[in-house]
């Protein structure tokens, strides 16, 4: 092979490797770049949907206190219309989570939305029987502490759910 050609032919492999090598670097960096803005995209979410279901919480917990203590029809009233005015919010934020995934994460999500509509009915039946009777109902605060109960275990469950969604190398 004469010289010339072969100077040519290891020229021709240096820049072909130096473009491979460019290309594959530069697509590194895209692809961590997007499973960051991923995975951020996703504690987004699962941030906004805990805090709405923790300031629900607190006014289910607010209304729910009412039993203990002495209190007018209109506390009754005013407790019931913070955790209705609450409730939209974590409707609200469900599709983000669902949107962004997994799908463990997302149903588990789909569950707790559920089970909080649930105690959102239980909740306007225990203030019904307050306003009606100037003391609410055993019965419908029972109903209402389990569907607490529920709601926790599953934000429980959320968070640790997420938490390895996060930590976890897939996209």
């Amino acid at each position: 092979m004469d010289s010339g050609i072969a100077a040519l032919l290891g020229a021709g492999i240096g820049v072909a490797g130096t473009f491979g090598t460019t290309w594959l670097s530069g697509w590194s960096v895209v692809r961590g770049q997007h499973g960051h803005w991923r995975r951020e995209g996703r504690r987004e979410a699962y941030i906004a949907f805990i805090v709405c279901v923790m300031a629900f919480r607190e006014a289910a917990d607010s209304l729910l206190s009412l039993m203990d203590d002495k209190h007018t029809r209109d506390d009754a009233t005013q407790a019931l219309e913070q955790v209705q005015a609450r409730f939209p919010a974590v409707v609200a934020a469900f599709p983000a989570v669902a949107v962004e995934g997994p799908e463990d994460v997302a149903a588990r999500a789909r569950s707790m939305t559920r089970a909080i509509t649930k105690a959102v009915t239980d909740l306007e039946l225990y203030a019904t029987a307050a306003r009606r009777f100037g003391r609410p109902g055993q019965f419908e605060a029972e109903r209402v502490r389990k569907r607490l109960v529920v709601v926790e275990e599953d934000l429980n469950k959320f968070a640790e759910e997420a938490r390895a969604s996060l930590d976890s190398r897939k996209v």
